[in-house]
């Protein structure tokens, strides 16, 4: 037996049906004979609207059910008796979009994760006596819940000898296949539909594929997706780099932000080294040079934010939020870069960003999270420089810590090197206090950049020490495969916020390379070349291995050779909570993951430091 399958958007909805007849009007499938089929599939998603089936059709397709057939549809319009009373969901008249919800799986087993993703619209409404096989809702959890949902999103209805399985989204009319997550069990979710209810379908085709290859590889493809993906709008890098790839709608960021720009330019510098052209190193240049012409830069010697970066475009001609780390980035860059060139602009740009941020750290060595544009300029630097007020994550104190090391490199003077030092040891000696944006791990990645370096450079003993009480917490929390897994949450209630993890709760087996792994793989080898210390550099070899593994392998441009945030390490697929709205599981990062990645195995591949 065949199955006939109704698709007025001539979308490839067919395709997931065995033995599949199309039809592209209502007209063809009327006037057909109905005896061939066993099961009559209908996509009602055409160009986003919900499809409305005629009176006659719908008479057929009561007689088909009722005599033992099949029906599978998805999103019909559900707004008169007859189709709602068929499909069995009568739809309420919003048009909603798919933000924070997830599905349950209503009857997967107790031992299983039963909550799925999917992006695109949803009907909302109501269910006329079925089974629910799926429920949308707001669930918090990362792998399963008890909680119930809001909505049907798939549900199963008996009609005399015939059934109807009816989903309230885009399920086989799903534009972004790579969109429904996790894979393996949606795959489950679809094989129990074809035994329980007798639909020919198919398994969904993986998006995207991982495997073994070397760093080499690794690093030439990750090139190739700067290249290939639209990252770069010009690929001489004369237009700047996008901040990402978007985690659900997997559109192009159209910001441009400098320490995403810096953190690329780094990357180019280097992969020009390593290949001993001058052809990479340009793009570093010309993404740098885009920075400086678009007036990123407060270039003002009379005002209070002279030498800060703006965030992003922002449109006021000062810069308005100027974050420590975004900052600390852009100078630590420009300062390498002018080291190893000689290049002037960048020594000078760089050293005015070092002492705005020297001129605002505070008595103890650490800083504000953020300076605000009208506050600093009604404040003035001086009052940062005496308050006492400072954030304790050192997402923003490491890294500023490792410009100052940079600046001190240059120009000697003993203020870089000392308040780095006296910062890094303030918050060594208050460990307990600390405060933690996404996870521990992920600040303790962070904290690592200035500690190895600061130990390389001074000797500290309890710099040193402080080391070693680090990476010793995050080498307990290393995977099998490599990776540091997330753990200690600081606030799972934040869950539908920017600025937040990819899990909640410790042990659901989540590594994230947009905060965590990829900053350790640069992070890690400093720590070796710092300390000599064999468990860094069998600890760095692990987790390059892990990083090159599970880079993408794909056919689709925008996401082949790039890494998304969050990997799951028991199921060796991209998959972790989404409910961070800004840089979400699925994001590709331009500068915070890909460059930052390749950046550390190229380190590697060169066996240098940034302090060299």
């Amino acid at each position: 037996m065949r199955t006939a399958v109704l698709d007025l958007a001539n979308s490839s909805f067919q395709d997931h049906f065995v033995h599949s007849v199309p039809f592209t009007t209502f007209e063809q499938l009327l006037e057909n004979e109905w005896n061939e089929f066993d099961t009559i599939a209908i996509n009602g998603n055409v160009d986003g609207q919900y499809l409305k089936l005629p009176h006659k059709l719908l008479q057929k397709l009561w007689r088909f059910v009722e005599s033992g057939g099949t029906i599978y549809a998805e999103l019909i319009n559900c707004e008169d008796f007859p189709s709602s009373r068929l499909f069995g969901i009568r739809q309420d008249f919003p048009y909603s979009y798919r933000r924070l919800e997830k599905l349950k799986w209503n009857k997967a087993s107790e031992k299983d994760y039963n909550l799925l993703e999917w992006n695109g619209p949803f009907q909302t409404g109501f269910t006329l006596e079925v089974e629910e096989i799926l429920t949308i809702g707001i669930f918090q959890d990362t792998h399963r819940t008890e909680s119930d949902g809001q909505h049907p999103g798939l549900v199963a209805k008996q009609h005399n000898k015939g059934r109807v399985v009816y989903s309230a989204i885009p399920l086989f009319s799903n534009v972004q296949p790579w969109a429904l997550r996790p894979n393996w069990l949606w795959n489950k979710l679809i094989s129990s539909l074809k035994e329980e209810y007798s639909i020919p379908i198919k398994p969904l085709k993986p998006a995207y594929n991982i495997r073994e290859q070397s760093i080499e590889e690794a690093v030439e493809r990750s090139i190739q997706w700067f290249l290939s993906s639209g990252i770069l709008p010009d690929e001489s890098g004369k237009k700047g780099v996008l901040e990402n790839i978007h985690s659900f709608t997997k559109k192009r960021s159209r910001d441009i932000r400098p320490d995403c720009s810096a953190q690329t330019a780094l990357m180019f510098w280097l992969y020009g080294e390593y290949k001993g052209d001058e052809k990479w190193k340009n793009v570093a240049y010309n993404l740098l040079q885009f920075l400086f012409d678009e007036g990123f830069q407060d270039e003002d010697p009379q005002s209070a934010s002279f030498g800060l970066w703006k965030w992003f475009q922002f449109p006021g001609n000062k810069p308005d939020q100027m974050f420590s780390d975004d900052n600390a980035w852009v100078a630590l860059v420009l300062l390498y870069l002018g080291r190893k060139t000689d290049n002037k602009e960048y020594i000078d740009r760089g050293i005015r960003t070092a002492k705005a941020l020297l001129e605002t750290q505070n008595p103890n060595g650490i800083r504000v999270e953020v300076l605000r544009g009208e506050e600093l300029r009604e404040k003035g630097r001086a009052a940062y420089a005496s308050s006492l007020e400072a954030n304790m994550n050192p997402h923003f104190q490491s890294i500023v810590h490792a410009a100052f090391l940079q600046a001190f490199l240059i120009t000697d003077e003993r203020a870089y090197l000392d308040t780095a030092l006296k910062g890094t040891i303030y918050l060594l000696d208050r460990l307990d206090n600390l405060e933690f944006m996404y996870s521990k791990t992920a600040a303790y990645s962070r904290f690592l950049l200035a500690l190895s370096q600061l130990a390389s450079l001074t000797g500290d003993p309890k710099v040193l020490s402080g080391l070693y009480d680090v990476s010793n917490y995050l080498l307990s929390s290393v995977h099998d495969q490599g990776a540091v897994e997330e753990k200690d949450n600081p606030a799972p209630d934040r869950y539908g916020k920017e600025d937040t993890g990819v899990f909640l709760h410790n042990g659901e087996g989540i590594a994230d390379q947009l905060y965590t792994n990829n900053f350790l793989a640069m992070n890690l080898w400093e720590a070796w070349k710092a300390s000599k210390g064999e468990e860094f550099l069998k600890s760095h070899t692990k987790l390059s291995t892990f990083l090159t593994n599970i880079q993408i392998h794909s056919e689709d441009k925008d996401i082949d050779g790039g890494w998304m945030r969050s990997f799951h390490l028991e199921k060796n697929t991209y998959f972790g909570n989404n409910g961070d709205t800004g840089w979400g599981p699925y994001c590709i990062e331009s500068g915070w993951t890909n460059a930052v990645i390749t950046t550390g195995l190229l380190m590697r591949m060169l066996d240098i430091s940034l302090l060299d």
